[in-house]
């Protein structure tokens, strides 16, 4: 499994109306055509930042691809569009990749803690 984070920044006053599209948006396909899945999406806020970490198991390009097809998300971008800051194209493949390009965050570290152990019952 491997984690990414993409943040980008939305327009003051703007933070109800982009908490609430993508809070309700339908989730993509799981699956790319190659088999890479997409395990999770988490979204935060602070202010008029916005940071998404999808894990997923398999290759990014594959799933910037897929999701730049899938009809729910196209429908949120575009939505989204109106909130930005800074505008992007996510209407193909190419824009989505230039898109996570530029807002791909540094991975730094991730630490996971150790199973739990416990004794079987007697």
């Amino acid at each position: 499994m491997r984690r990414y984070a993409i943040t980008f920044q939305i327009r003051p006053g703007t933070e109800a109306a982009v908490r609430e599209l993508l809070s309700g948006y339908a989730p993509p396909e799981g699956e790319t055509p190659d088999g890479t899945r997409l395990l999770s999406t988490s979204i935060f806020m602070h202010g008029t930042t916005v940071v998404r970490v999808i894990e997923i198991d398999g290759n990014l390009p594959s799933v910037m691809a897929h999701l730049s097809r899938q009809p729910g998300i196209q429908k949120l971008e575009r939505e989204l569009d109106a909130h930005l800051v800074v505008p992007r194209d996510m209407s193909d493949p190419a824009g989505v990749r230039a898109f996570f390009a530029s807002a791909l965050m540094d991975h730094v570290t991730t630490r996971v803690a150790e199973p739990v152990r416990t004794e079987p019952a007697r």
